[in-house]
């Protein structure tokens, strides 16, 4: 349909989507086939309904000069555990120029200015995205509408079942230090909390993995987001000690819908370091979870850790999907 020609496109301001263009607006959020388009968004939309998700945070430019008024870009906002929401932008129009579209891409960042300033702040402490490497329409906006770039993010894995032999090799840990699984349920002031949340803080201290991150998130809200992850099982996390201190953890999810271990975190404090504790509390998640059933085990780790993808390779993990992380504070 032909533009109207008193429409002025640089100054239509973002709105919340209204109940009549909510398929027109998913149809612009959901990549899809031109043929399959409205079938799909409307799978999208029963499929929202019915998992509970806030479909009033669906923001977009629409232009109400044309008749019938037109989603030109929308972003939704989803909340999840850990006082996050993950941020997801329109594609571009089929009948667009792609990334180079200038207005697309003002509609785009403004699209998701507007859903991230319309979060509940005592809800949601942090905004992140995750588009693909090649979604530089996305990349784009998210950098205009003031996201910070916190890494490229590969995703590996390694087959479980098919090397379960070698996955039974004695571990040999390093001398003078225990290891044992979580022994509660991990709510805030709780005692292996209190030792978990010292273990994350600690492993941050020039860390490799994400460093742009730091200081973002309260480490209650980083525990409750791992701990969302999956089947959250007490005896599949592990701490590590040494002297009597938390000095590592491991901690490893089974995600049942696809029958996957998701290795959610590992991480060392800096006393806890160049001795090969990491290899052993990996190899430790791996026997465990091989001899669960587990077909898999996953994990994400940020190209620049040279280290994490060295110890993932000598375990056969390889990559097979990858992502460009942006994060925004929401204050």
């Amino acid at each position: 349909m032909a533009r109207h020609p008193q429409t002025n496109t640089t100054s239509i301001q973002p709105e919340q989507i209204p109940e009549d263009l909510l398929l027109q607006a998913a149809m612009r959020l959901i990549p899809a086939a031109p043929h399959e388009r409205e079938i799909v968004a409307r799978r999208f939309l029963a499929g929202a309904k019915a998992s509970g998700y806030d479909l009033g945070n669906l923001w977009g430019v629409i232009d109400r000069a044309e008749d019938p008024a037109t989603v030109r870009e929308v972003c939704m906002a989803i909340a999840g555990p850990g006082r996050t929401a993950m941020l997801f932008a329109s594609n571009p129009a089929p009948d667009s120029t792609g990334s180079g579209d200038s207005q697309a891409r003002q509609d785009r960042a403004a699209s998701i200015v507007a859903a991230a300033a319309n979060l509940n702040p005592d809800l949601v402490s942090i905004c992140q995205a995750l588009p693909e490497p090649y979604e530089f329409w996305a990349i784009d906006a998210f950098r205009d509408a003031g996201f910070t770039h916190v890494g490229e993010l590969a995703y590996l894995e390694t087959k479980l079942q098919s090397r379960k032999n070698q996955n039974s090799a004695t571990i040999n840990w390093p001398p003078g230090v225990l290891v044992r699984p979580i022994q509660d349920d991990l709510l805030p002031g709780s005692p292996d909390h209190t030792r978990l949340k010292r273990v994350l803080d600690a492993s941050y201290q020039d860390t490799l993995d994400c460093p742009e991150l730091c200081g973002l998130r309260d480490t209650d809200d980083v525990i409750e987001s791992h701990r969302a992850t999956g089947d959250f099982d007490q005896q599949r996390w592990l701490l590590a000690f040494k002297d009597q201190q938390p000095i590592g953890c491991a901690l490893v999810s089974m995600i049942p819908e696809n029958n996957t271990a998701e290795l959610v975190y590992i991480g060392l404090a800096p006393e806890g370091r160049g001795m090969g504790l990491a290899k052993s509390l990996l190899q430790r998640e791996i026997a465990d979870f091989s001899r669960l059933g587990a077909e898999k085990m996953v994990c994400a780790v940020d190209r620049r850790n040279a280290p994490a993808l060295a110890l993932y390779n000598a375990f056969g993990f390889t990559e097979f999907s990858a992502r460009d992380a942006w994060v925004k504070p929401n204050k």
